[in-house]
């Protein structure tokens, strides 16, 4: 459809009314509609704008092709009136009106010059990806417009908004145009059994294509291992076809000229595996139908614990519109949705945003270098969550950027000037002490981009030679400095096992950080030389870039070794140390986790101590999650003193040795809580054995040899006198007072060896006072005199009555049973004859001498006649 009759443009004077009278407007303009490409036209067509037009993309593909879109739509050379910025590719000049950045790169931009003095209206695209450098961008233009800038001009666009909301908080008109062109017919295709969504992608193409449906692909999975698989399966399934399509995929980690072949025309019928990277902004030309798997890949920062977690997520019901609408951009299409219409319907409206689930400490650094020291009080959409606020705000003040009062630090201004995260800033200033600013800057590079090894690399990765300290990072300069030596050659790269297009960008990331911290140190890599990959690189389109290629020879280590690069690295990831719990196994104890494992693919993975840069939650095919430990390089645990002295803690630790029977004492070094050096000490002492002890002798793991009936007697009969006269307050002997005795026995020994014939009865015993010693004695006897002379033997049991055993002559006289204290308490009395066995066993002596023993006694007088029997 010719530009000016794309819906938009139905829109032009109402979206320059809003601008003139209150300075913003939010624009709800569907898939189709002409909204990213003819906005900044409209608003370059009506003049009237003294500065710039910059329209903020959320991903660097989108600003390259739409910049060339809009500038071939207009006519003109890429790079004069229209231009574009990502973080890799400068590709403006002084005439340069439109400009097409990355949000990311803006913000960037606001904090070198936070007045925006050259800009005139800041619009933002697909504001619904609501990415949190787009949520920033929006709040400080908001700011600006309140208070310096009023004369500023904002635009917020997108495809699926909640339009009203945005409306209400910007206090601006909302407008909206019509559908987009081409209708789309949208069908579910929910997998009838179980099966995996390439294989289902591949099915529900084959369908389409064998319907004789025309025009191409598009089809949308969640990461590159899905793509891959997609076209794996896609390959064989249109094998047989008379004319099998062109299969290409489509993400951010592919070289400019793969991107440029899958957007751009093809001789034949193309079929494009992509990522949410074709979910916006760009137009595919010849797309007409879309299958959708449904399924993104969402990053989520865990506050609780301060990692990362990326799992396969069912994608919104605005980003499934989102998708089904690439397929309407220039005819009638339809949209394949691999699963049901029940389960299209419980899906969320919309993604949740990045505020509310990333990491923030990058944007809070911003916004306090931007002199925002009240992160709440910042004009968000959607303010974050304040668990998320203090965990950002404790990271930002142990890497030294922050005060106490969230002041910026002279380490916090250092860390904002630099365009990466506050860790990897912290990185290369730990570096720059260290002397080792160029490796560091390497890796942090490598660090700040995607892997730059391929699969079958990182598998073998662990097979790596073993150095003193291996490192998953050393592996991977290694493997960049071979290929940066061979011009980054896709063949050559290809051959070591390398991303030829995440060298580039690493390296050019390189050159940026090494000019953010110091020329000198630039300067050391040499010269600009062409690039081998196939013509100019992609950053040398700009004088700038042309001057940040680097040299192919391979750059020599620093001088400092890797030991100090390794301690920086302490520095940065101070929070990510981990000691394996054995030599046997990849688990691994870590502050503040719970159960982590290092990745069995490190080189690192026989290493005692590590400091991971990468500590993700990830899930595996059987749904099971596990947190693993990745980029890991090993550590000398004495490094953790020198680097962290005030995170370290020293404390003496009392165990139980049961293989010695003996109380044991360590000396223990915490980093963090982690324990991490471990030494005996050669004397134990006996204040810190005594609980160990009595906690043994508690759990008759150790005897006392003296602690014999006597003792036990002593304790049942103070506790029956204590139950039986409660106004005496009696103690009785409970876990704590008993504790308290075995203290006073098991004083000096450390050993179980030490307690042998220590006495007992009398520590127990004086528990009490002198007078309550003599009140037990009285009311709980050991012996009752009978009538005739003799004693009667009392014993006591716990939840008994005290118990008297005595032969029945020894009772002729007593009438009635015989009791203890003062009469509460009866005896139960065992009788026995003279084979000295219980003849009968009562608590009512008057009852057996008149109902029992006149029909025992014939009995007894017939066995034994020597015997007195009354």
């Amino acid at each position: 459809m010719p530009a000016d009759e794309l819906p938009v443009r139905g829109l032009e004077q109402a979206l320059l009314a809003a601008l003139r009278d209150c300075g913003r407007a939010v624009l709800a303009a569907p898939t189709g509609s002409g909204k990213t490409t003819l906005v900044p036209q409209m608003l370059l067509a009506a003049g009237g704008w003294p500065g710039q037009i910059v329209v903020l993309q959320p991903r660097r593909l989108a600003a390259r092709l739409v910049a060339r879109r809009v500038a071939q739509q207009l006519q003109v050379p890429l790079g004069g009136l229209v231009g574009y910025q990502t973080r890799y590719e400068r590709v403006v000049s002084p005439a340069t009106r439109i400009r097409f950045v990355t949000d990311g790169l803006f913000l960037r931009q606001c904090q070198a010059e936070p007045r925006l003095a050259d800009v005139a209206v800041v619009v933002i695209d697909e504001f619904h990806e609501r990415s949190l450098a787009a949520d920033l961008a929006l709040g400080w233009v908001r700011r600006l417009q309140a208070t310096l800038r009023p004369e500023l001009r904002l635009v917020v666009m997108s495809a699926t908004l909640p339009t009203q909301r945005l409306g209400a908080a910007l206090a601006c008109p909302v407008l909206a145009t019509a559908g987009r062109a081409f209708p789309i017919a949208v069908s579910y295709r929910p997998a009838a059994r179980r099966e995996p969504p390439w294989d289902q992608a591949a099915a529900a193409l084959v369908e389409l294509l064998a319907s004789g449906a025309e025009g191409d692909v598009l089809v949308f999975m969640p990461g590159q291992y899905e793509i891959a698989r997609t076209l794996a399966a896609a390959a064989a399934a249109t094998a047989r076809l008379p004319a099998p399509p062109l299969l290409l995929p489509l993400h951010g980690g592919l070289p400019a000229a793969a991107q440029d072949a899958a957007v751009g025309p093809a001789p034949g019928r193309k079929v494009i595996v992509a990522t949410n990277v074709a979910e916006t902004s760009i137009t595919i030309p010849g797309v007409r139908h879309v299958i959708d798997a449904g399924l993104a890949r969402v990053l989520r920062h865990d506050q609780r614990r301060g990692i990362d977690t990326l799992h396969t997520e069912p994608i919104s019901i605005a980003a499934a519109e989102q998708r089904a609408g690439r397929a309407g951009r220039t005819a009638c299409g339809t949209c394949v949705r691999l699963w049901s219409a029940a389960e299209h319907s419980r899906r969320p409206a919309h993604d949740t945003p990045e505020v509310k689930r990333v990491d923030l400490a990058g944007a809070m650094l911003l916004l306090a270098a931007l002199g925002e020291r009240d992160v709440e009080a910042f004009l968000w959409l959607d303010p974050p969550d304040p668990h998320a606020v203090a965990r950002a705000r404790e990271l930002l003040r142990d890497l030294g950027a922050l005060d106490p009062a969230g002041a910026l630090t002279p380490i916090g201004h250092q860390l904002a000037a630099l365009p990466l995260h506050p860790r990897l800033g912290r990185l290369l200033l730990a570096a720059r002490q260290r002397h080792c600013v160029r490796r560091a800057a390497l890796w942090a590079a490598m660090l700040g981009e995607r892997d730059l090894l391929a699969g079958a690399a990182r598998a073998r990765q662990a097979h790596s030679p073993a150095s003193a300290y291996p490192s998953d990072l050393e592996v991977r300069e290694q493997a960049f400095l071979a290929a940066r030596a061979a011009g980054f050659a896709p063949a050559a790269c290809q051959q070591l096992g390398v991303r030829a297009e995440v060298c580039r960008q690493v390296n050019h990331a390189w050159q940026q950080y090494l000019q953010a911290v110091g020329a000198r140190a630039a300067r050391a890599l040499g010269p600009p030389a062409r690039d081998a990959g196939g013509g100019r690189p992609a950053a040398a389109r700009g004088a700038r870039a042309r001057a940040a290629a680097a040299t192919p020879a391979a750059a020599p280590p620093d001088a400092a070794g890797t030991g100090p690069l390794l301690e920086c690295l302490l520095v940065a990831y101070f929070d990510r140390v981990a000691i394996r719990r054995g030599p046997d196994t990849l688990l691994c104890a870590m502050a503040g986790q719970r159960r982590v494992e290092l990745d069995a693919r490190s080189v690192a993975s026989h290493s005692q101590a590590v400091v991971a840069a990468d500590v993700r939650e990830v899930s595996d095919g059987c749904q099971r999650v596990r947190t693993v430990l990745s980029l890991a390089s090993a550590i000398d645990l004495a490094w953790l003193e020198s680097v962290h002295p005030d995170r370290i803690q020293a404390r003496a630790v009392t165990s139980w040795n049961a293989a010695e029977a003996a109380v044991e004492q360590h000396e223990e070094w915490l980093y963090d809580g982690l324990v991490y050096r471990r030494e005996r000490a050669a004397r134990v002492d006996p204040q810190a054995a005594a609980p160990l002890l009595v906690e043994r002798i508690l759990a008759g793991e150790v005897r006392l040899d003296r602690w014999d009936e006597q003792v036990e007697q002593w304790l049942w009969r103070t506790r029956l006198v204590a139950r039986l006269f409660p106004e005496r307050s009696l103690p009785t002997y409970d876990a704590e007072q008993l504790a308290g005795v075995l203290r006073q026995i098991v004083a000096g020994a450390t050993r179980a060896a030490h307690l042998r014939g220590r006495p007992c009865l009398a520590p127990v015993r004086a528990a009490l006072s002198a007078a309550q010693q003599q009140f037990v004695e009285r009311m709980a006897p050991t012996r009752l005199p009978l009538p005739g002379g003799a004693q009667l033997r009392v014993e006591y049991r716990p939840d008994q009555p005290p118990r008297g055993r005595a032969q029945i002559q020894q009772l002729y006289g007593l009438t009635r049973t015989p009791s203890i204290a003062a009469g509460r308490q009866p005896l139960l009395l065992e009788i026995l004859g003279p084979h000295l066995r219980p003849l009968q066993v009562t608590d009512d002596l008057a009852s057996f001498w008149r109902t029992t023993y006149p029909a025992l006694r014939p009995e007894l007088r017939r066995r034994y006649p020597r015997h007195e029997w009354r």
